[in-house]
């Protein structure tokens, strides 16, 4: 059996050695048309099936150790002490051991279920899991390994929630929204890869420091719009696909992860609370911000929730970019990007109910909202994305579509 998944990943997938299905001459280059390569996403389903498996000796722990001595010493111990840092650590044992080298494959392995079982963990030390989940262990583990939040509906037998059961129609509507995906991310990468970066300028979101001139570089604000609409499209891409699997594995149905943030939010924290990466927004309300809201404000709660959320992401890069020795990337940034939009958050929250506010929320064209509420993140988002997009990350990606691109 470890020979045969230590076979799975002999192909790094480092290089795109795909050879195209076509190819055409435009402009005096030739193109060539080539296919998604399923090794990719048998490799991440392999360190997904690996880590899980490793995930749910963890939420065993929780279960039967942490939730019943609650609010306990022995609890926290458990949690802080054992969970948290064996879940943290698994992810760089696996990929070391397997000599992983594509980097969207490493970021699977540690973004899923390690991100999902800390925050759960924490949660459950705090008594913030949602209803129903703690009733048996069934249930806590069909939680954790869906990963997305689940759809509950009330048990007319027992008057209490239970998941919705999916059906074949459902399943099948998602595997077409999955192809949807594939095809339109595929040809925006074919489009702006591979740096995603259209417009000429010279910020570097990875080197140290920061350059208040950066504020005011209209190129970098919109090759940072451009990487921007491409993370939203591939989240999309890859909630969808792990909808798929909760609902054809498990049979129940997922709320959608994302919903459409760039175009349709109101206001920043609709931006990060509602449409954004719904999976995480709820990890990080139940397992950060209600146990931060319960002791101080919702100013505070905020603040650590984003901290939170870019101590995970430095994680994240860490997982990434362990089996390189030459990486350059600044470390913080992300966190500083995440604290940036959480004294955003902050000042909205005080000041929207102005009038001003409250009048261009209900009567600027919606386009116009829309550049305005981007514009409080966008002028600083390279601290994010560049550690991405300057990397060869995206060169990574480029095998799970069709892509279009010269050769």
């Amino acid at each position: 059996m470890a020979s045969l998944v230590q076979s799975v990943f002999q192909n790094k997938l480092t290089e795109d050695d795909r050879s195209p299905l076509f190819t055409f001459d435009l402009s005096g280059d030739t193109y060539g048309c080539f296919p998604m390569l399923p090794l990719f996403w048998v490799q991440i389903l392999t360190v997904m099936a690996l880590v899980g498996c490793f995930a749910c000796i963890m939420w065993a722990i929780t279960y039967f150790l942490v939730i019943p001595n609650r609010g306990t010493p022995f609890s926290y111990l458990i949690g802080f002490g054992v969970v948290i840092p064996l879940m943290t650590m698994f992810p760089f044992w696996l990929l070391q051991a397997l000599n992983v080298g594509n980097k969207l494959v490493r970021f699977c392995a540690s973004a899923m279920y390690p991100i999902i079982t800390i925050f759960h963990t924490i949660e459950a030390m705090y008594g913030f899991s949602p209803n129903n989940v703690e009733e048996s262990f069934s249930h806590y583990a069909l939680y954790n390994a869906c990963i997305m939040e689940l759809q509950y509906e009330i048990d007319p037998k027992t008057d209490k929630k239970r998941p919705v059961s999916s059906t074949g129609k459902d399943i099948l509507h998602l595997i077409l929204g999955f192809g949807k995906y594939i095809i339109i991310s595929g040809i925006y990468m074919s489009i702006f890869t591979p740096k995603m970066e259209v417009y000429e300028t010279d910020a570097n979101g990875n080197d140290p420091g920061f350059d208040p001139y950066h504020l005011l570089d209209f190129n970098l604000f919109r090759n940072n719009m451009v990487s921007a609409l491409f993370f939203q499209l591939t989240l999309s891409t890859f909630t969808i696909a792990l909808s798929v699997l909760a609902s054809a594995i498990f049979g129940v149905k997922t709320e959608n992860a994302m919903k459409n943030p760039i175009f349709e939010s109101t206001s920043v924290s609709d931006f990060w609370g509602n449409r954004w990466n719904r999976v995480i927004h709820g990890a990080l309300k139940r397992g950060v911000f209600k146990p931060v809201y319960k002791y101080s404000s919702k100013p505070w709660a905020v603040l650590a929730t984003f901290l939170a959320s870019g101590a995970f992401h430095e994680y994240l890069l860490l997982v990434v970019f362990a089996a390189e020795e030459n990486a350059n990337i600044a470390m913080g940034k992300n966190t500083a990007f995440m604290v940036w939009n959480a004294v955003i958050i902050t000042i909205e929250y005080f000041v929207a109910d102005m009038f001003l506010f409250q009048w261009m929320k209900k009567n600027l064209p919606k386009p116009i909202l829309t550049i305005l509420i981007l514009s409080t993140a966008m002028p600083i988002a390279h601290w994010f994305i560049h550690p991405y997009s300057k990397t060869g990350f995206f060169d990574d990606l480029m095998v799970a579509f069709f892509v279009v691109k010269k050769i």
